[in-house]
């Protein structure tokens, strides 16, 4: 399954080293489309419903980091039966990690904003993509303070 784990400074040093794998812990938060949530929202195509799933991750990340951060996300897969429902917490694609399994990856999205202008502006926090190959960069980016 498709899901988006938000990755913050201790996840940084494996993902600097060029790993198209990260492993994740067994109840990490993440978030993806699960069959229940694409039932709900069956008018939807799959594409929009992920676009929701990666900005519920990033909101998640953002409120996590320093304010004066940017956030970042990874977008990747993961065996369905590593997952579970965690709607409870996360909202409609809230999921956590029933047991510890490798991501991998197949993008990042980093915020243009900071934490703190994200907050003031809740709407859309506008995200850069950056492919696999291209995740040291992208964790300059996210790392990079804004002020």
């Amino acid at each position: 399954m498709r899901i988006f784990a938000p990755v913050g400074p201790a996840d940084h040093d494996a993902l600097r080293s060029g790993a198209a794998r990260i492993a994740l812990e067994t109840g990490r938060p993440v978030w993806g489309v699960s069959d229940a949530a694409r039932a709900e929202r069956a008018e939807e195509d799959v594409e929009e419903l992920e676009y929701d799933a990666l900005q519920d991750a990033v909101f998640s990340a953002l409120a996590q980091i320093d304010p004066r951060m940017r956030a970042l996300v990874l977008a990747g897969d993961v065996p369905d039966g590593s997952l579970v429902d965690a709607s409870e917490d996360g909202g409609a694609f809230g999921l956590r990690l029933a047991r510890e399994d490798a991501l991998v990856v197949a993008s990042a999205h980093a915020t243009e904003l900071d934490a703190a202008a994200a907050e003031v502006d809740d709407t859309d926090p506008a995200l850069l993509w950056f492919d696999a190959s291209e995740l040291p960069a992208a964790i300059d980016y996210a790392e990079a303070p804004l002020r």
